[in-house]
């Protein structure tokens, strides 16, 4: 019985949600509703990096929602419910690209001004310069695969450990690594000389 109330508390310490989580596992809809307020904000930023728009980000946050709805009583408490929810918005936006993909064949304009030109320190520090940086780099994660920008997004934006987007994605740690690895070379390729200033 000790031991019991031992390991609850130790759970309860380890994870900050176990009450909502439990509440929600036995049908509380306004305990899930806590948790979708809690992690909306950081489902939706993954969503968003990982298919580059605000409305399919959007549709994919709430179908994740749903699912994570539909199987809560499936859902056990001992583990973070951010990293199940990663994971089922991760599997969603890849599901989802690969459809598009196989709609049509997407095939991302250059845009950028400033291609193949050397961008200065002074430049950077420069607002517009910045900017231009980002969209870049935005470009870059767009054109990735969605299992390579699943493991940078969860990474880089998320800042979850090698373990959590293993456990996430439910593939090893030397995979998140090798992916990881693949997606900053072809990030750097795809920005090129502009990173030559950053090194």
């Amino acid at each position: 019985m000790l031991l019991g109330v031992l390991l609850m508390t130790a759970m309860a310490e380890d994870n900050p949600d176990i009450d909502l989580l439990e509440r929600a596992r036995d049908g509380d809809r306004d305990a899930f509703g806590e948790l979708f307020r809690k992690y909306e904000k950081r489902v939706f930023r993954v969503a968003r990096r990982m298919c580059g728009s605000d409305d399919e980000a959007w549709d994919i946050t709430q179908d994740a929602f749903i699912r994570a709805m539909e199987a809560m009583d499936r859902f056990d408490p001992r583990y973070r419910f951010f990293t199940w929810m990663y994971r089922i918005t991760a599997n969603l936006a890849i599901n989802h690209a690969r459809k598009r993909k196989r709609r049509s064949e997407v095939h991302f304009e250059e845009s950028y001004s400033a291609e193949g030109q050397q961008v200065t320190r002074a430049q950077l520090s420069d607002r517009a310069a910045t900017e231009q940086l980002t969209e870049a780099v935005g470009r870059a994660l767009e054109k990735l695969s969605p299992s390579l920008r699943a493991v940078f997004v969860l990474r880089v934006d998320q800042q979850l450990s090698y373990s959590e987007i293993a456990e996430s994605l439910d593939i090893a740690i030397g995979t998140v690594m090798s992916r990881l690895n693949r997606a900053r070379a072809r990030i750097r390729e795809e920005l090129g000389s502009m990173l030559e200033e950053f090194e």
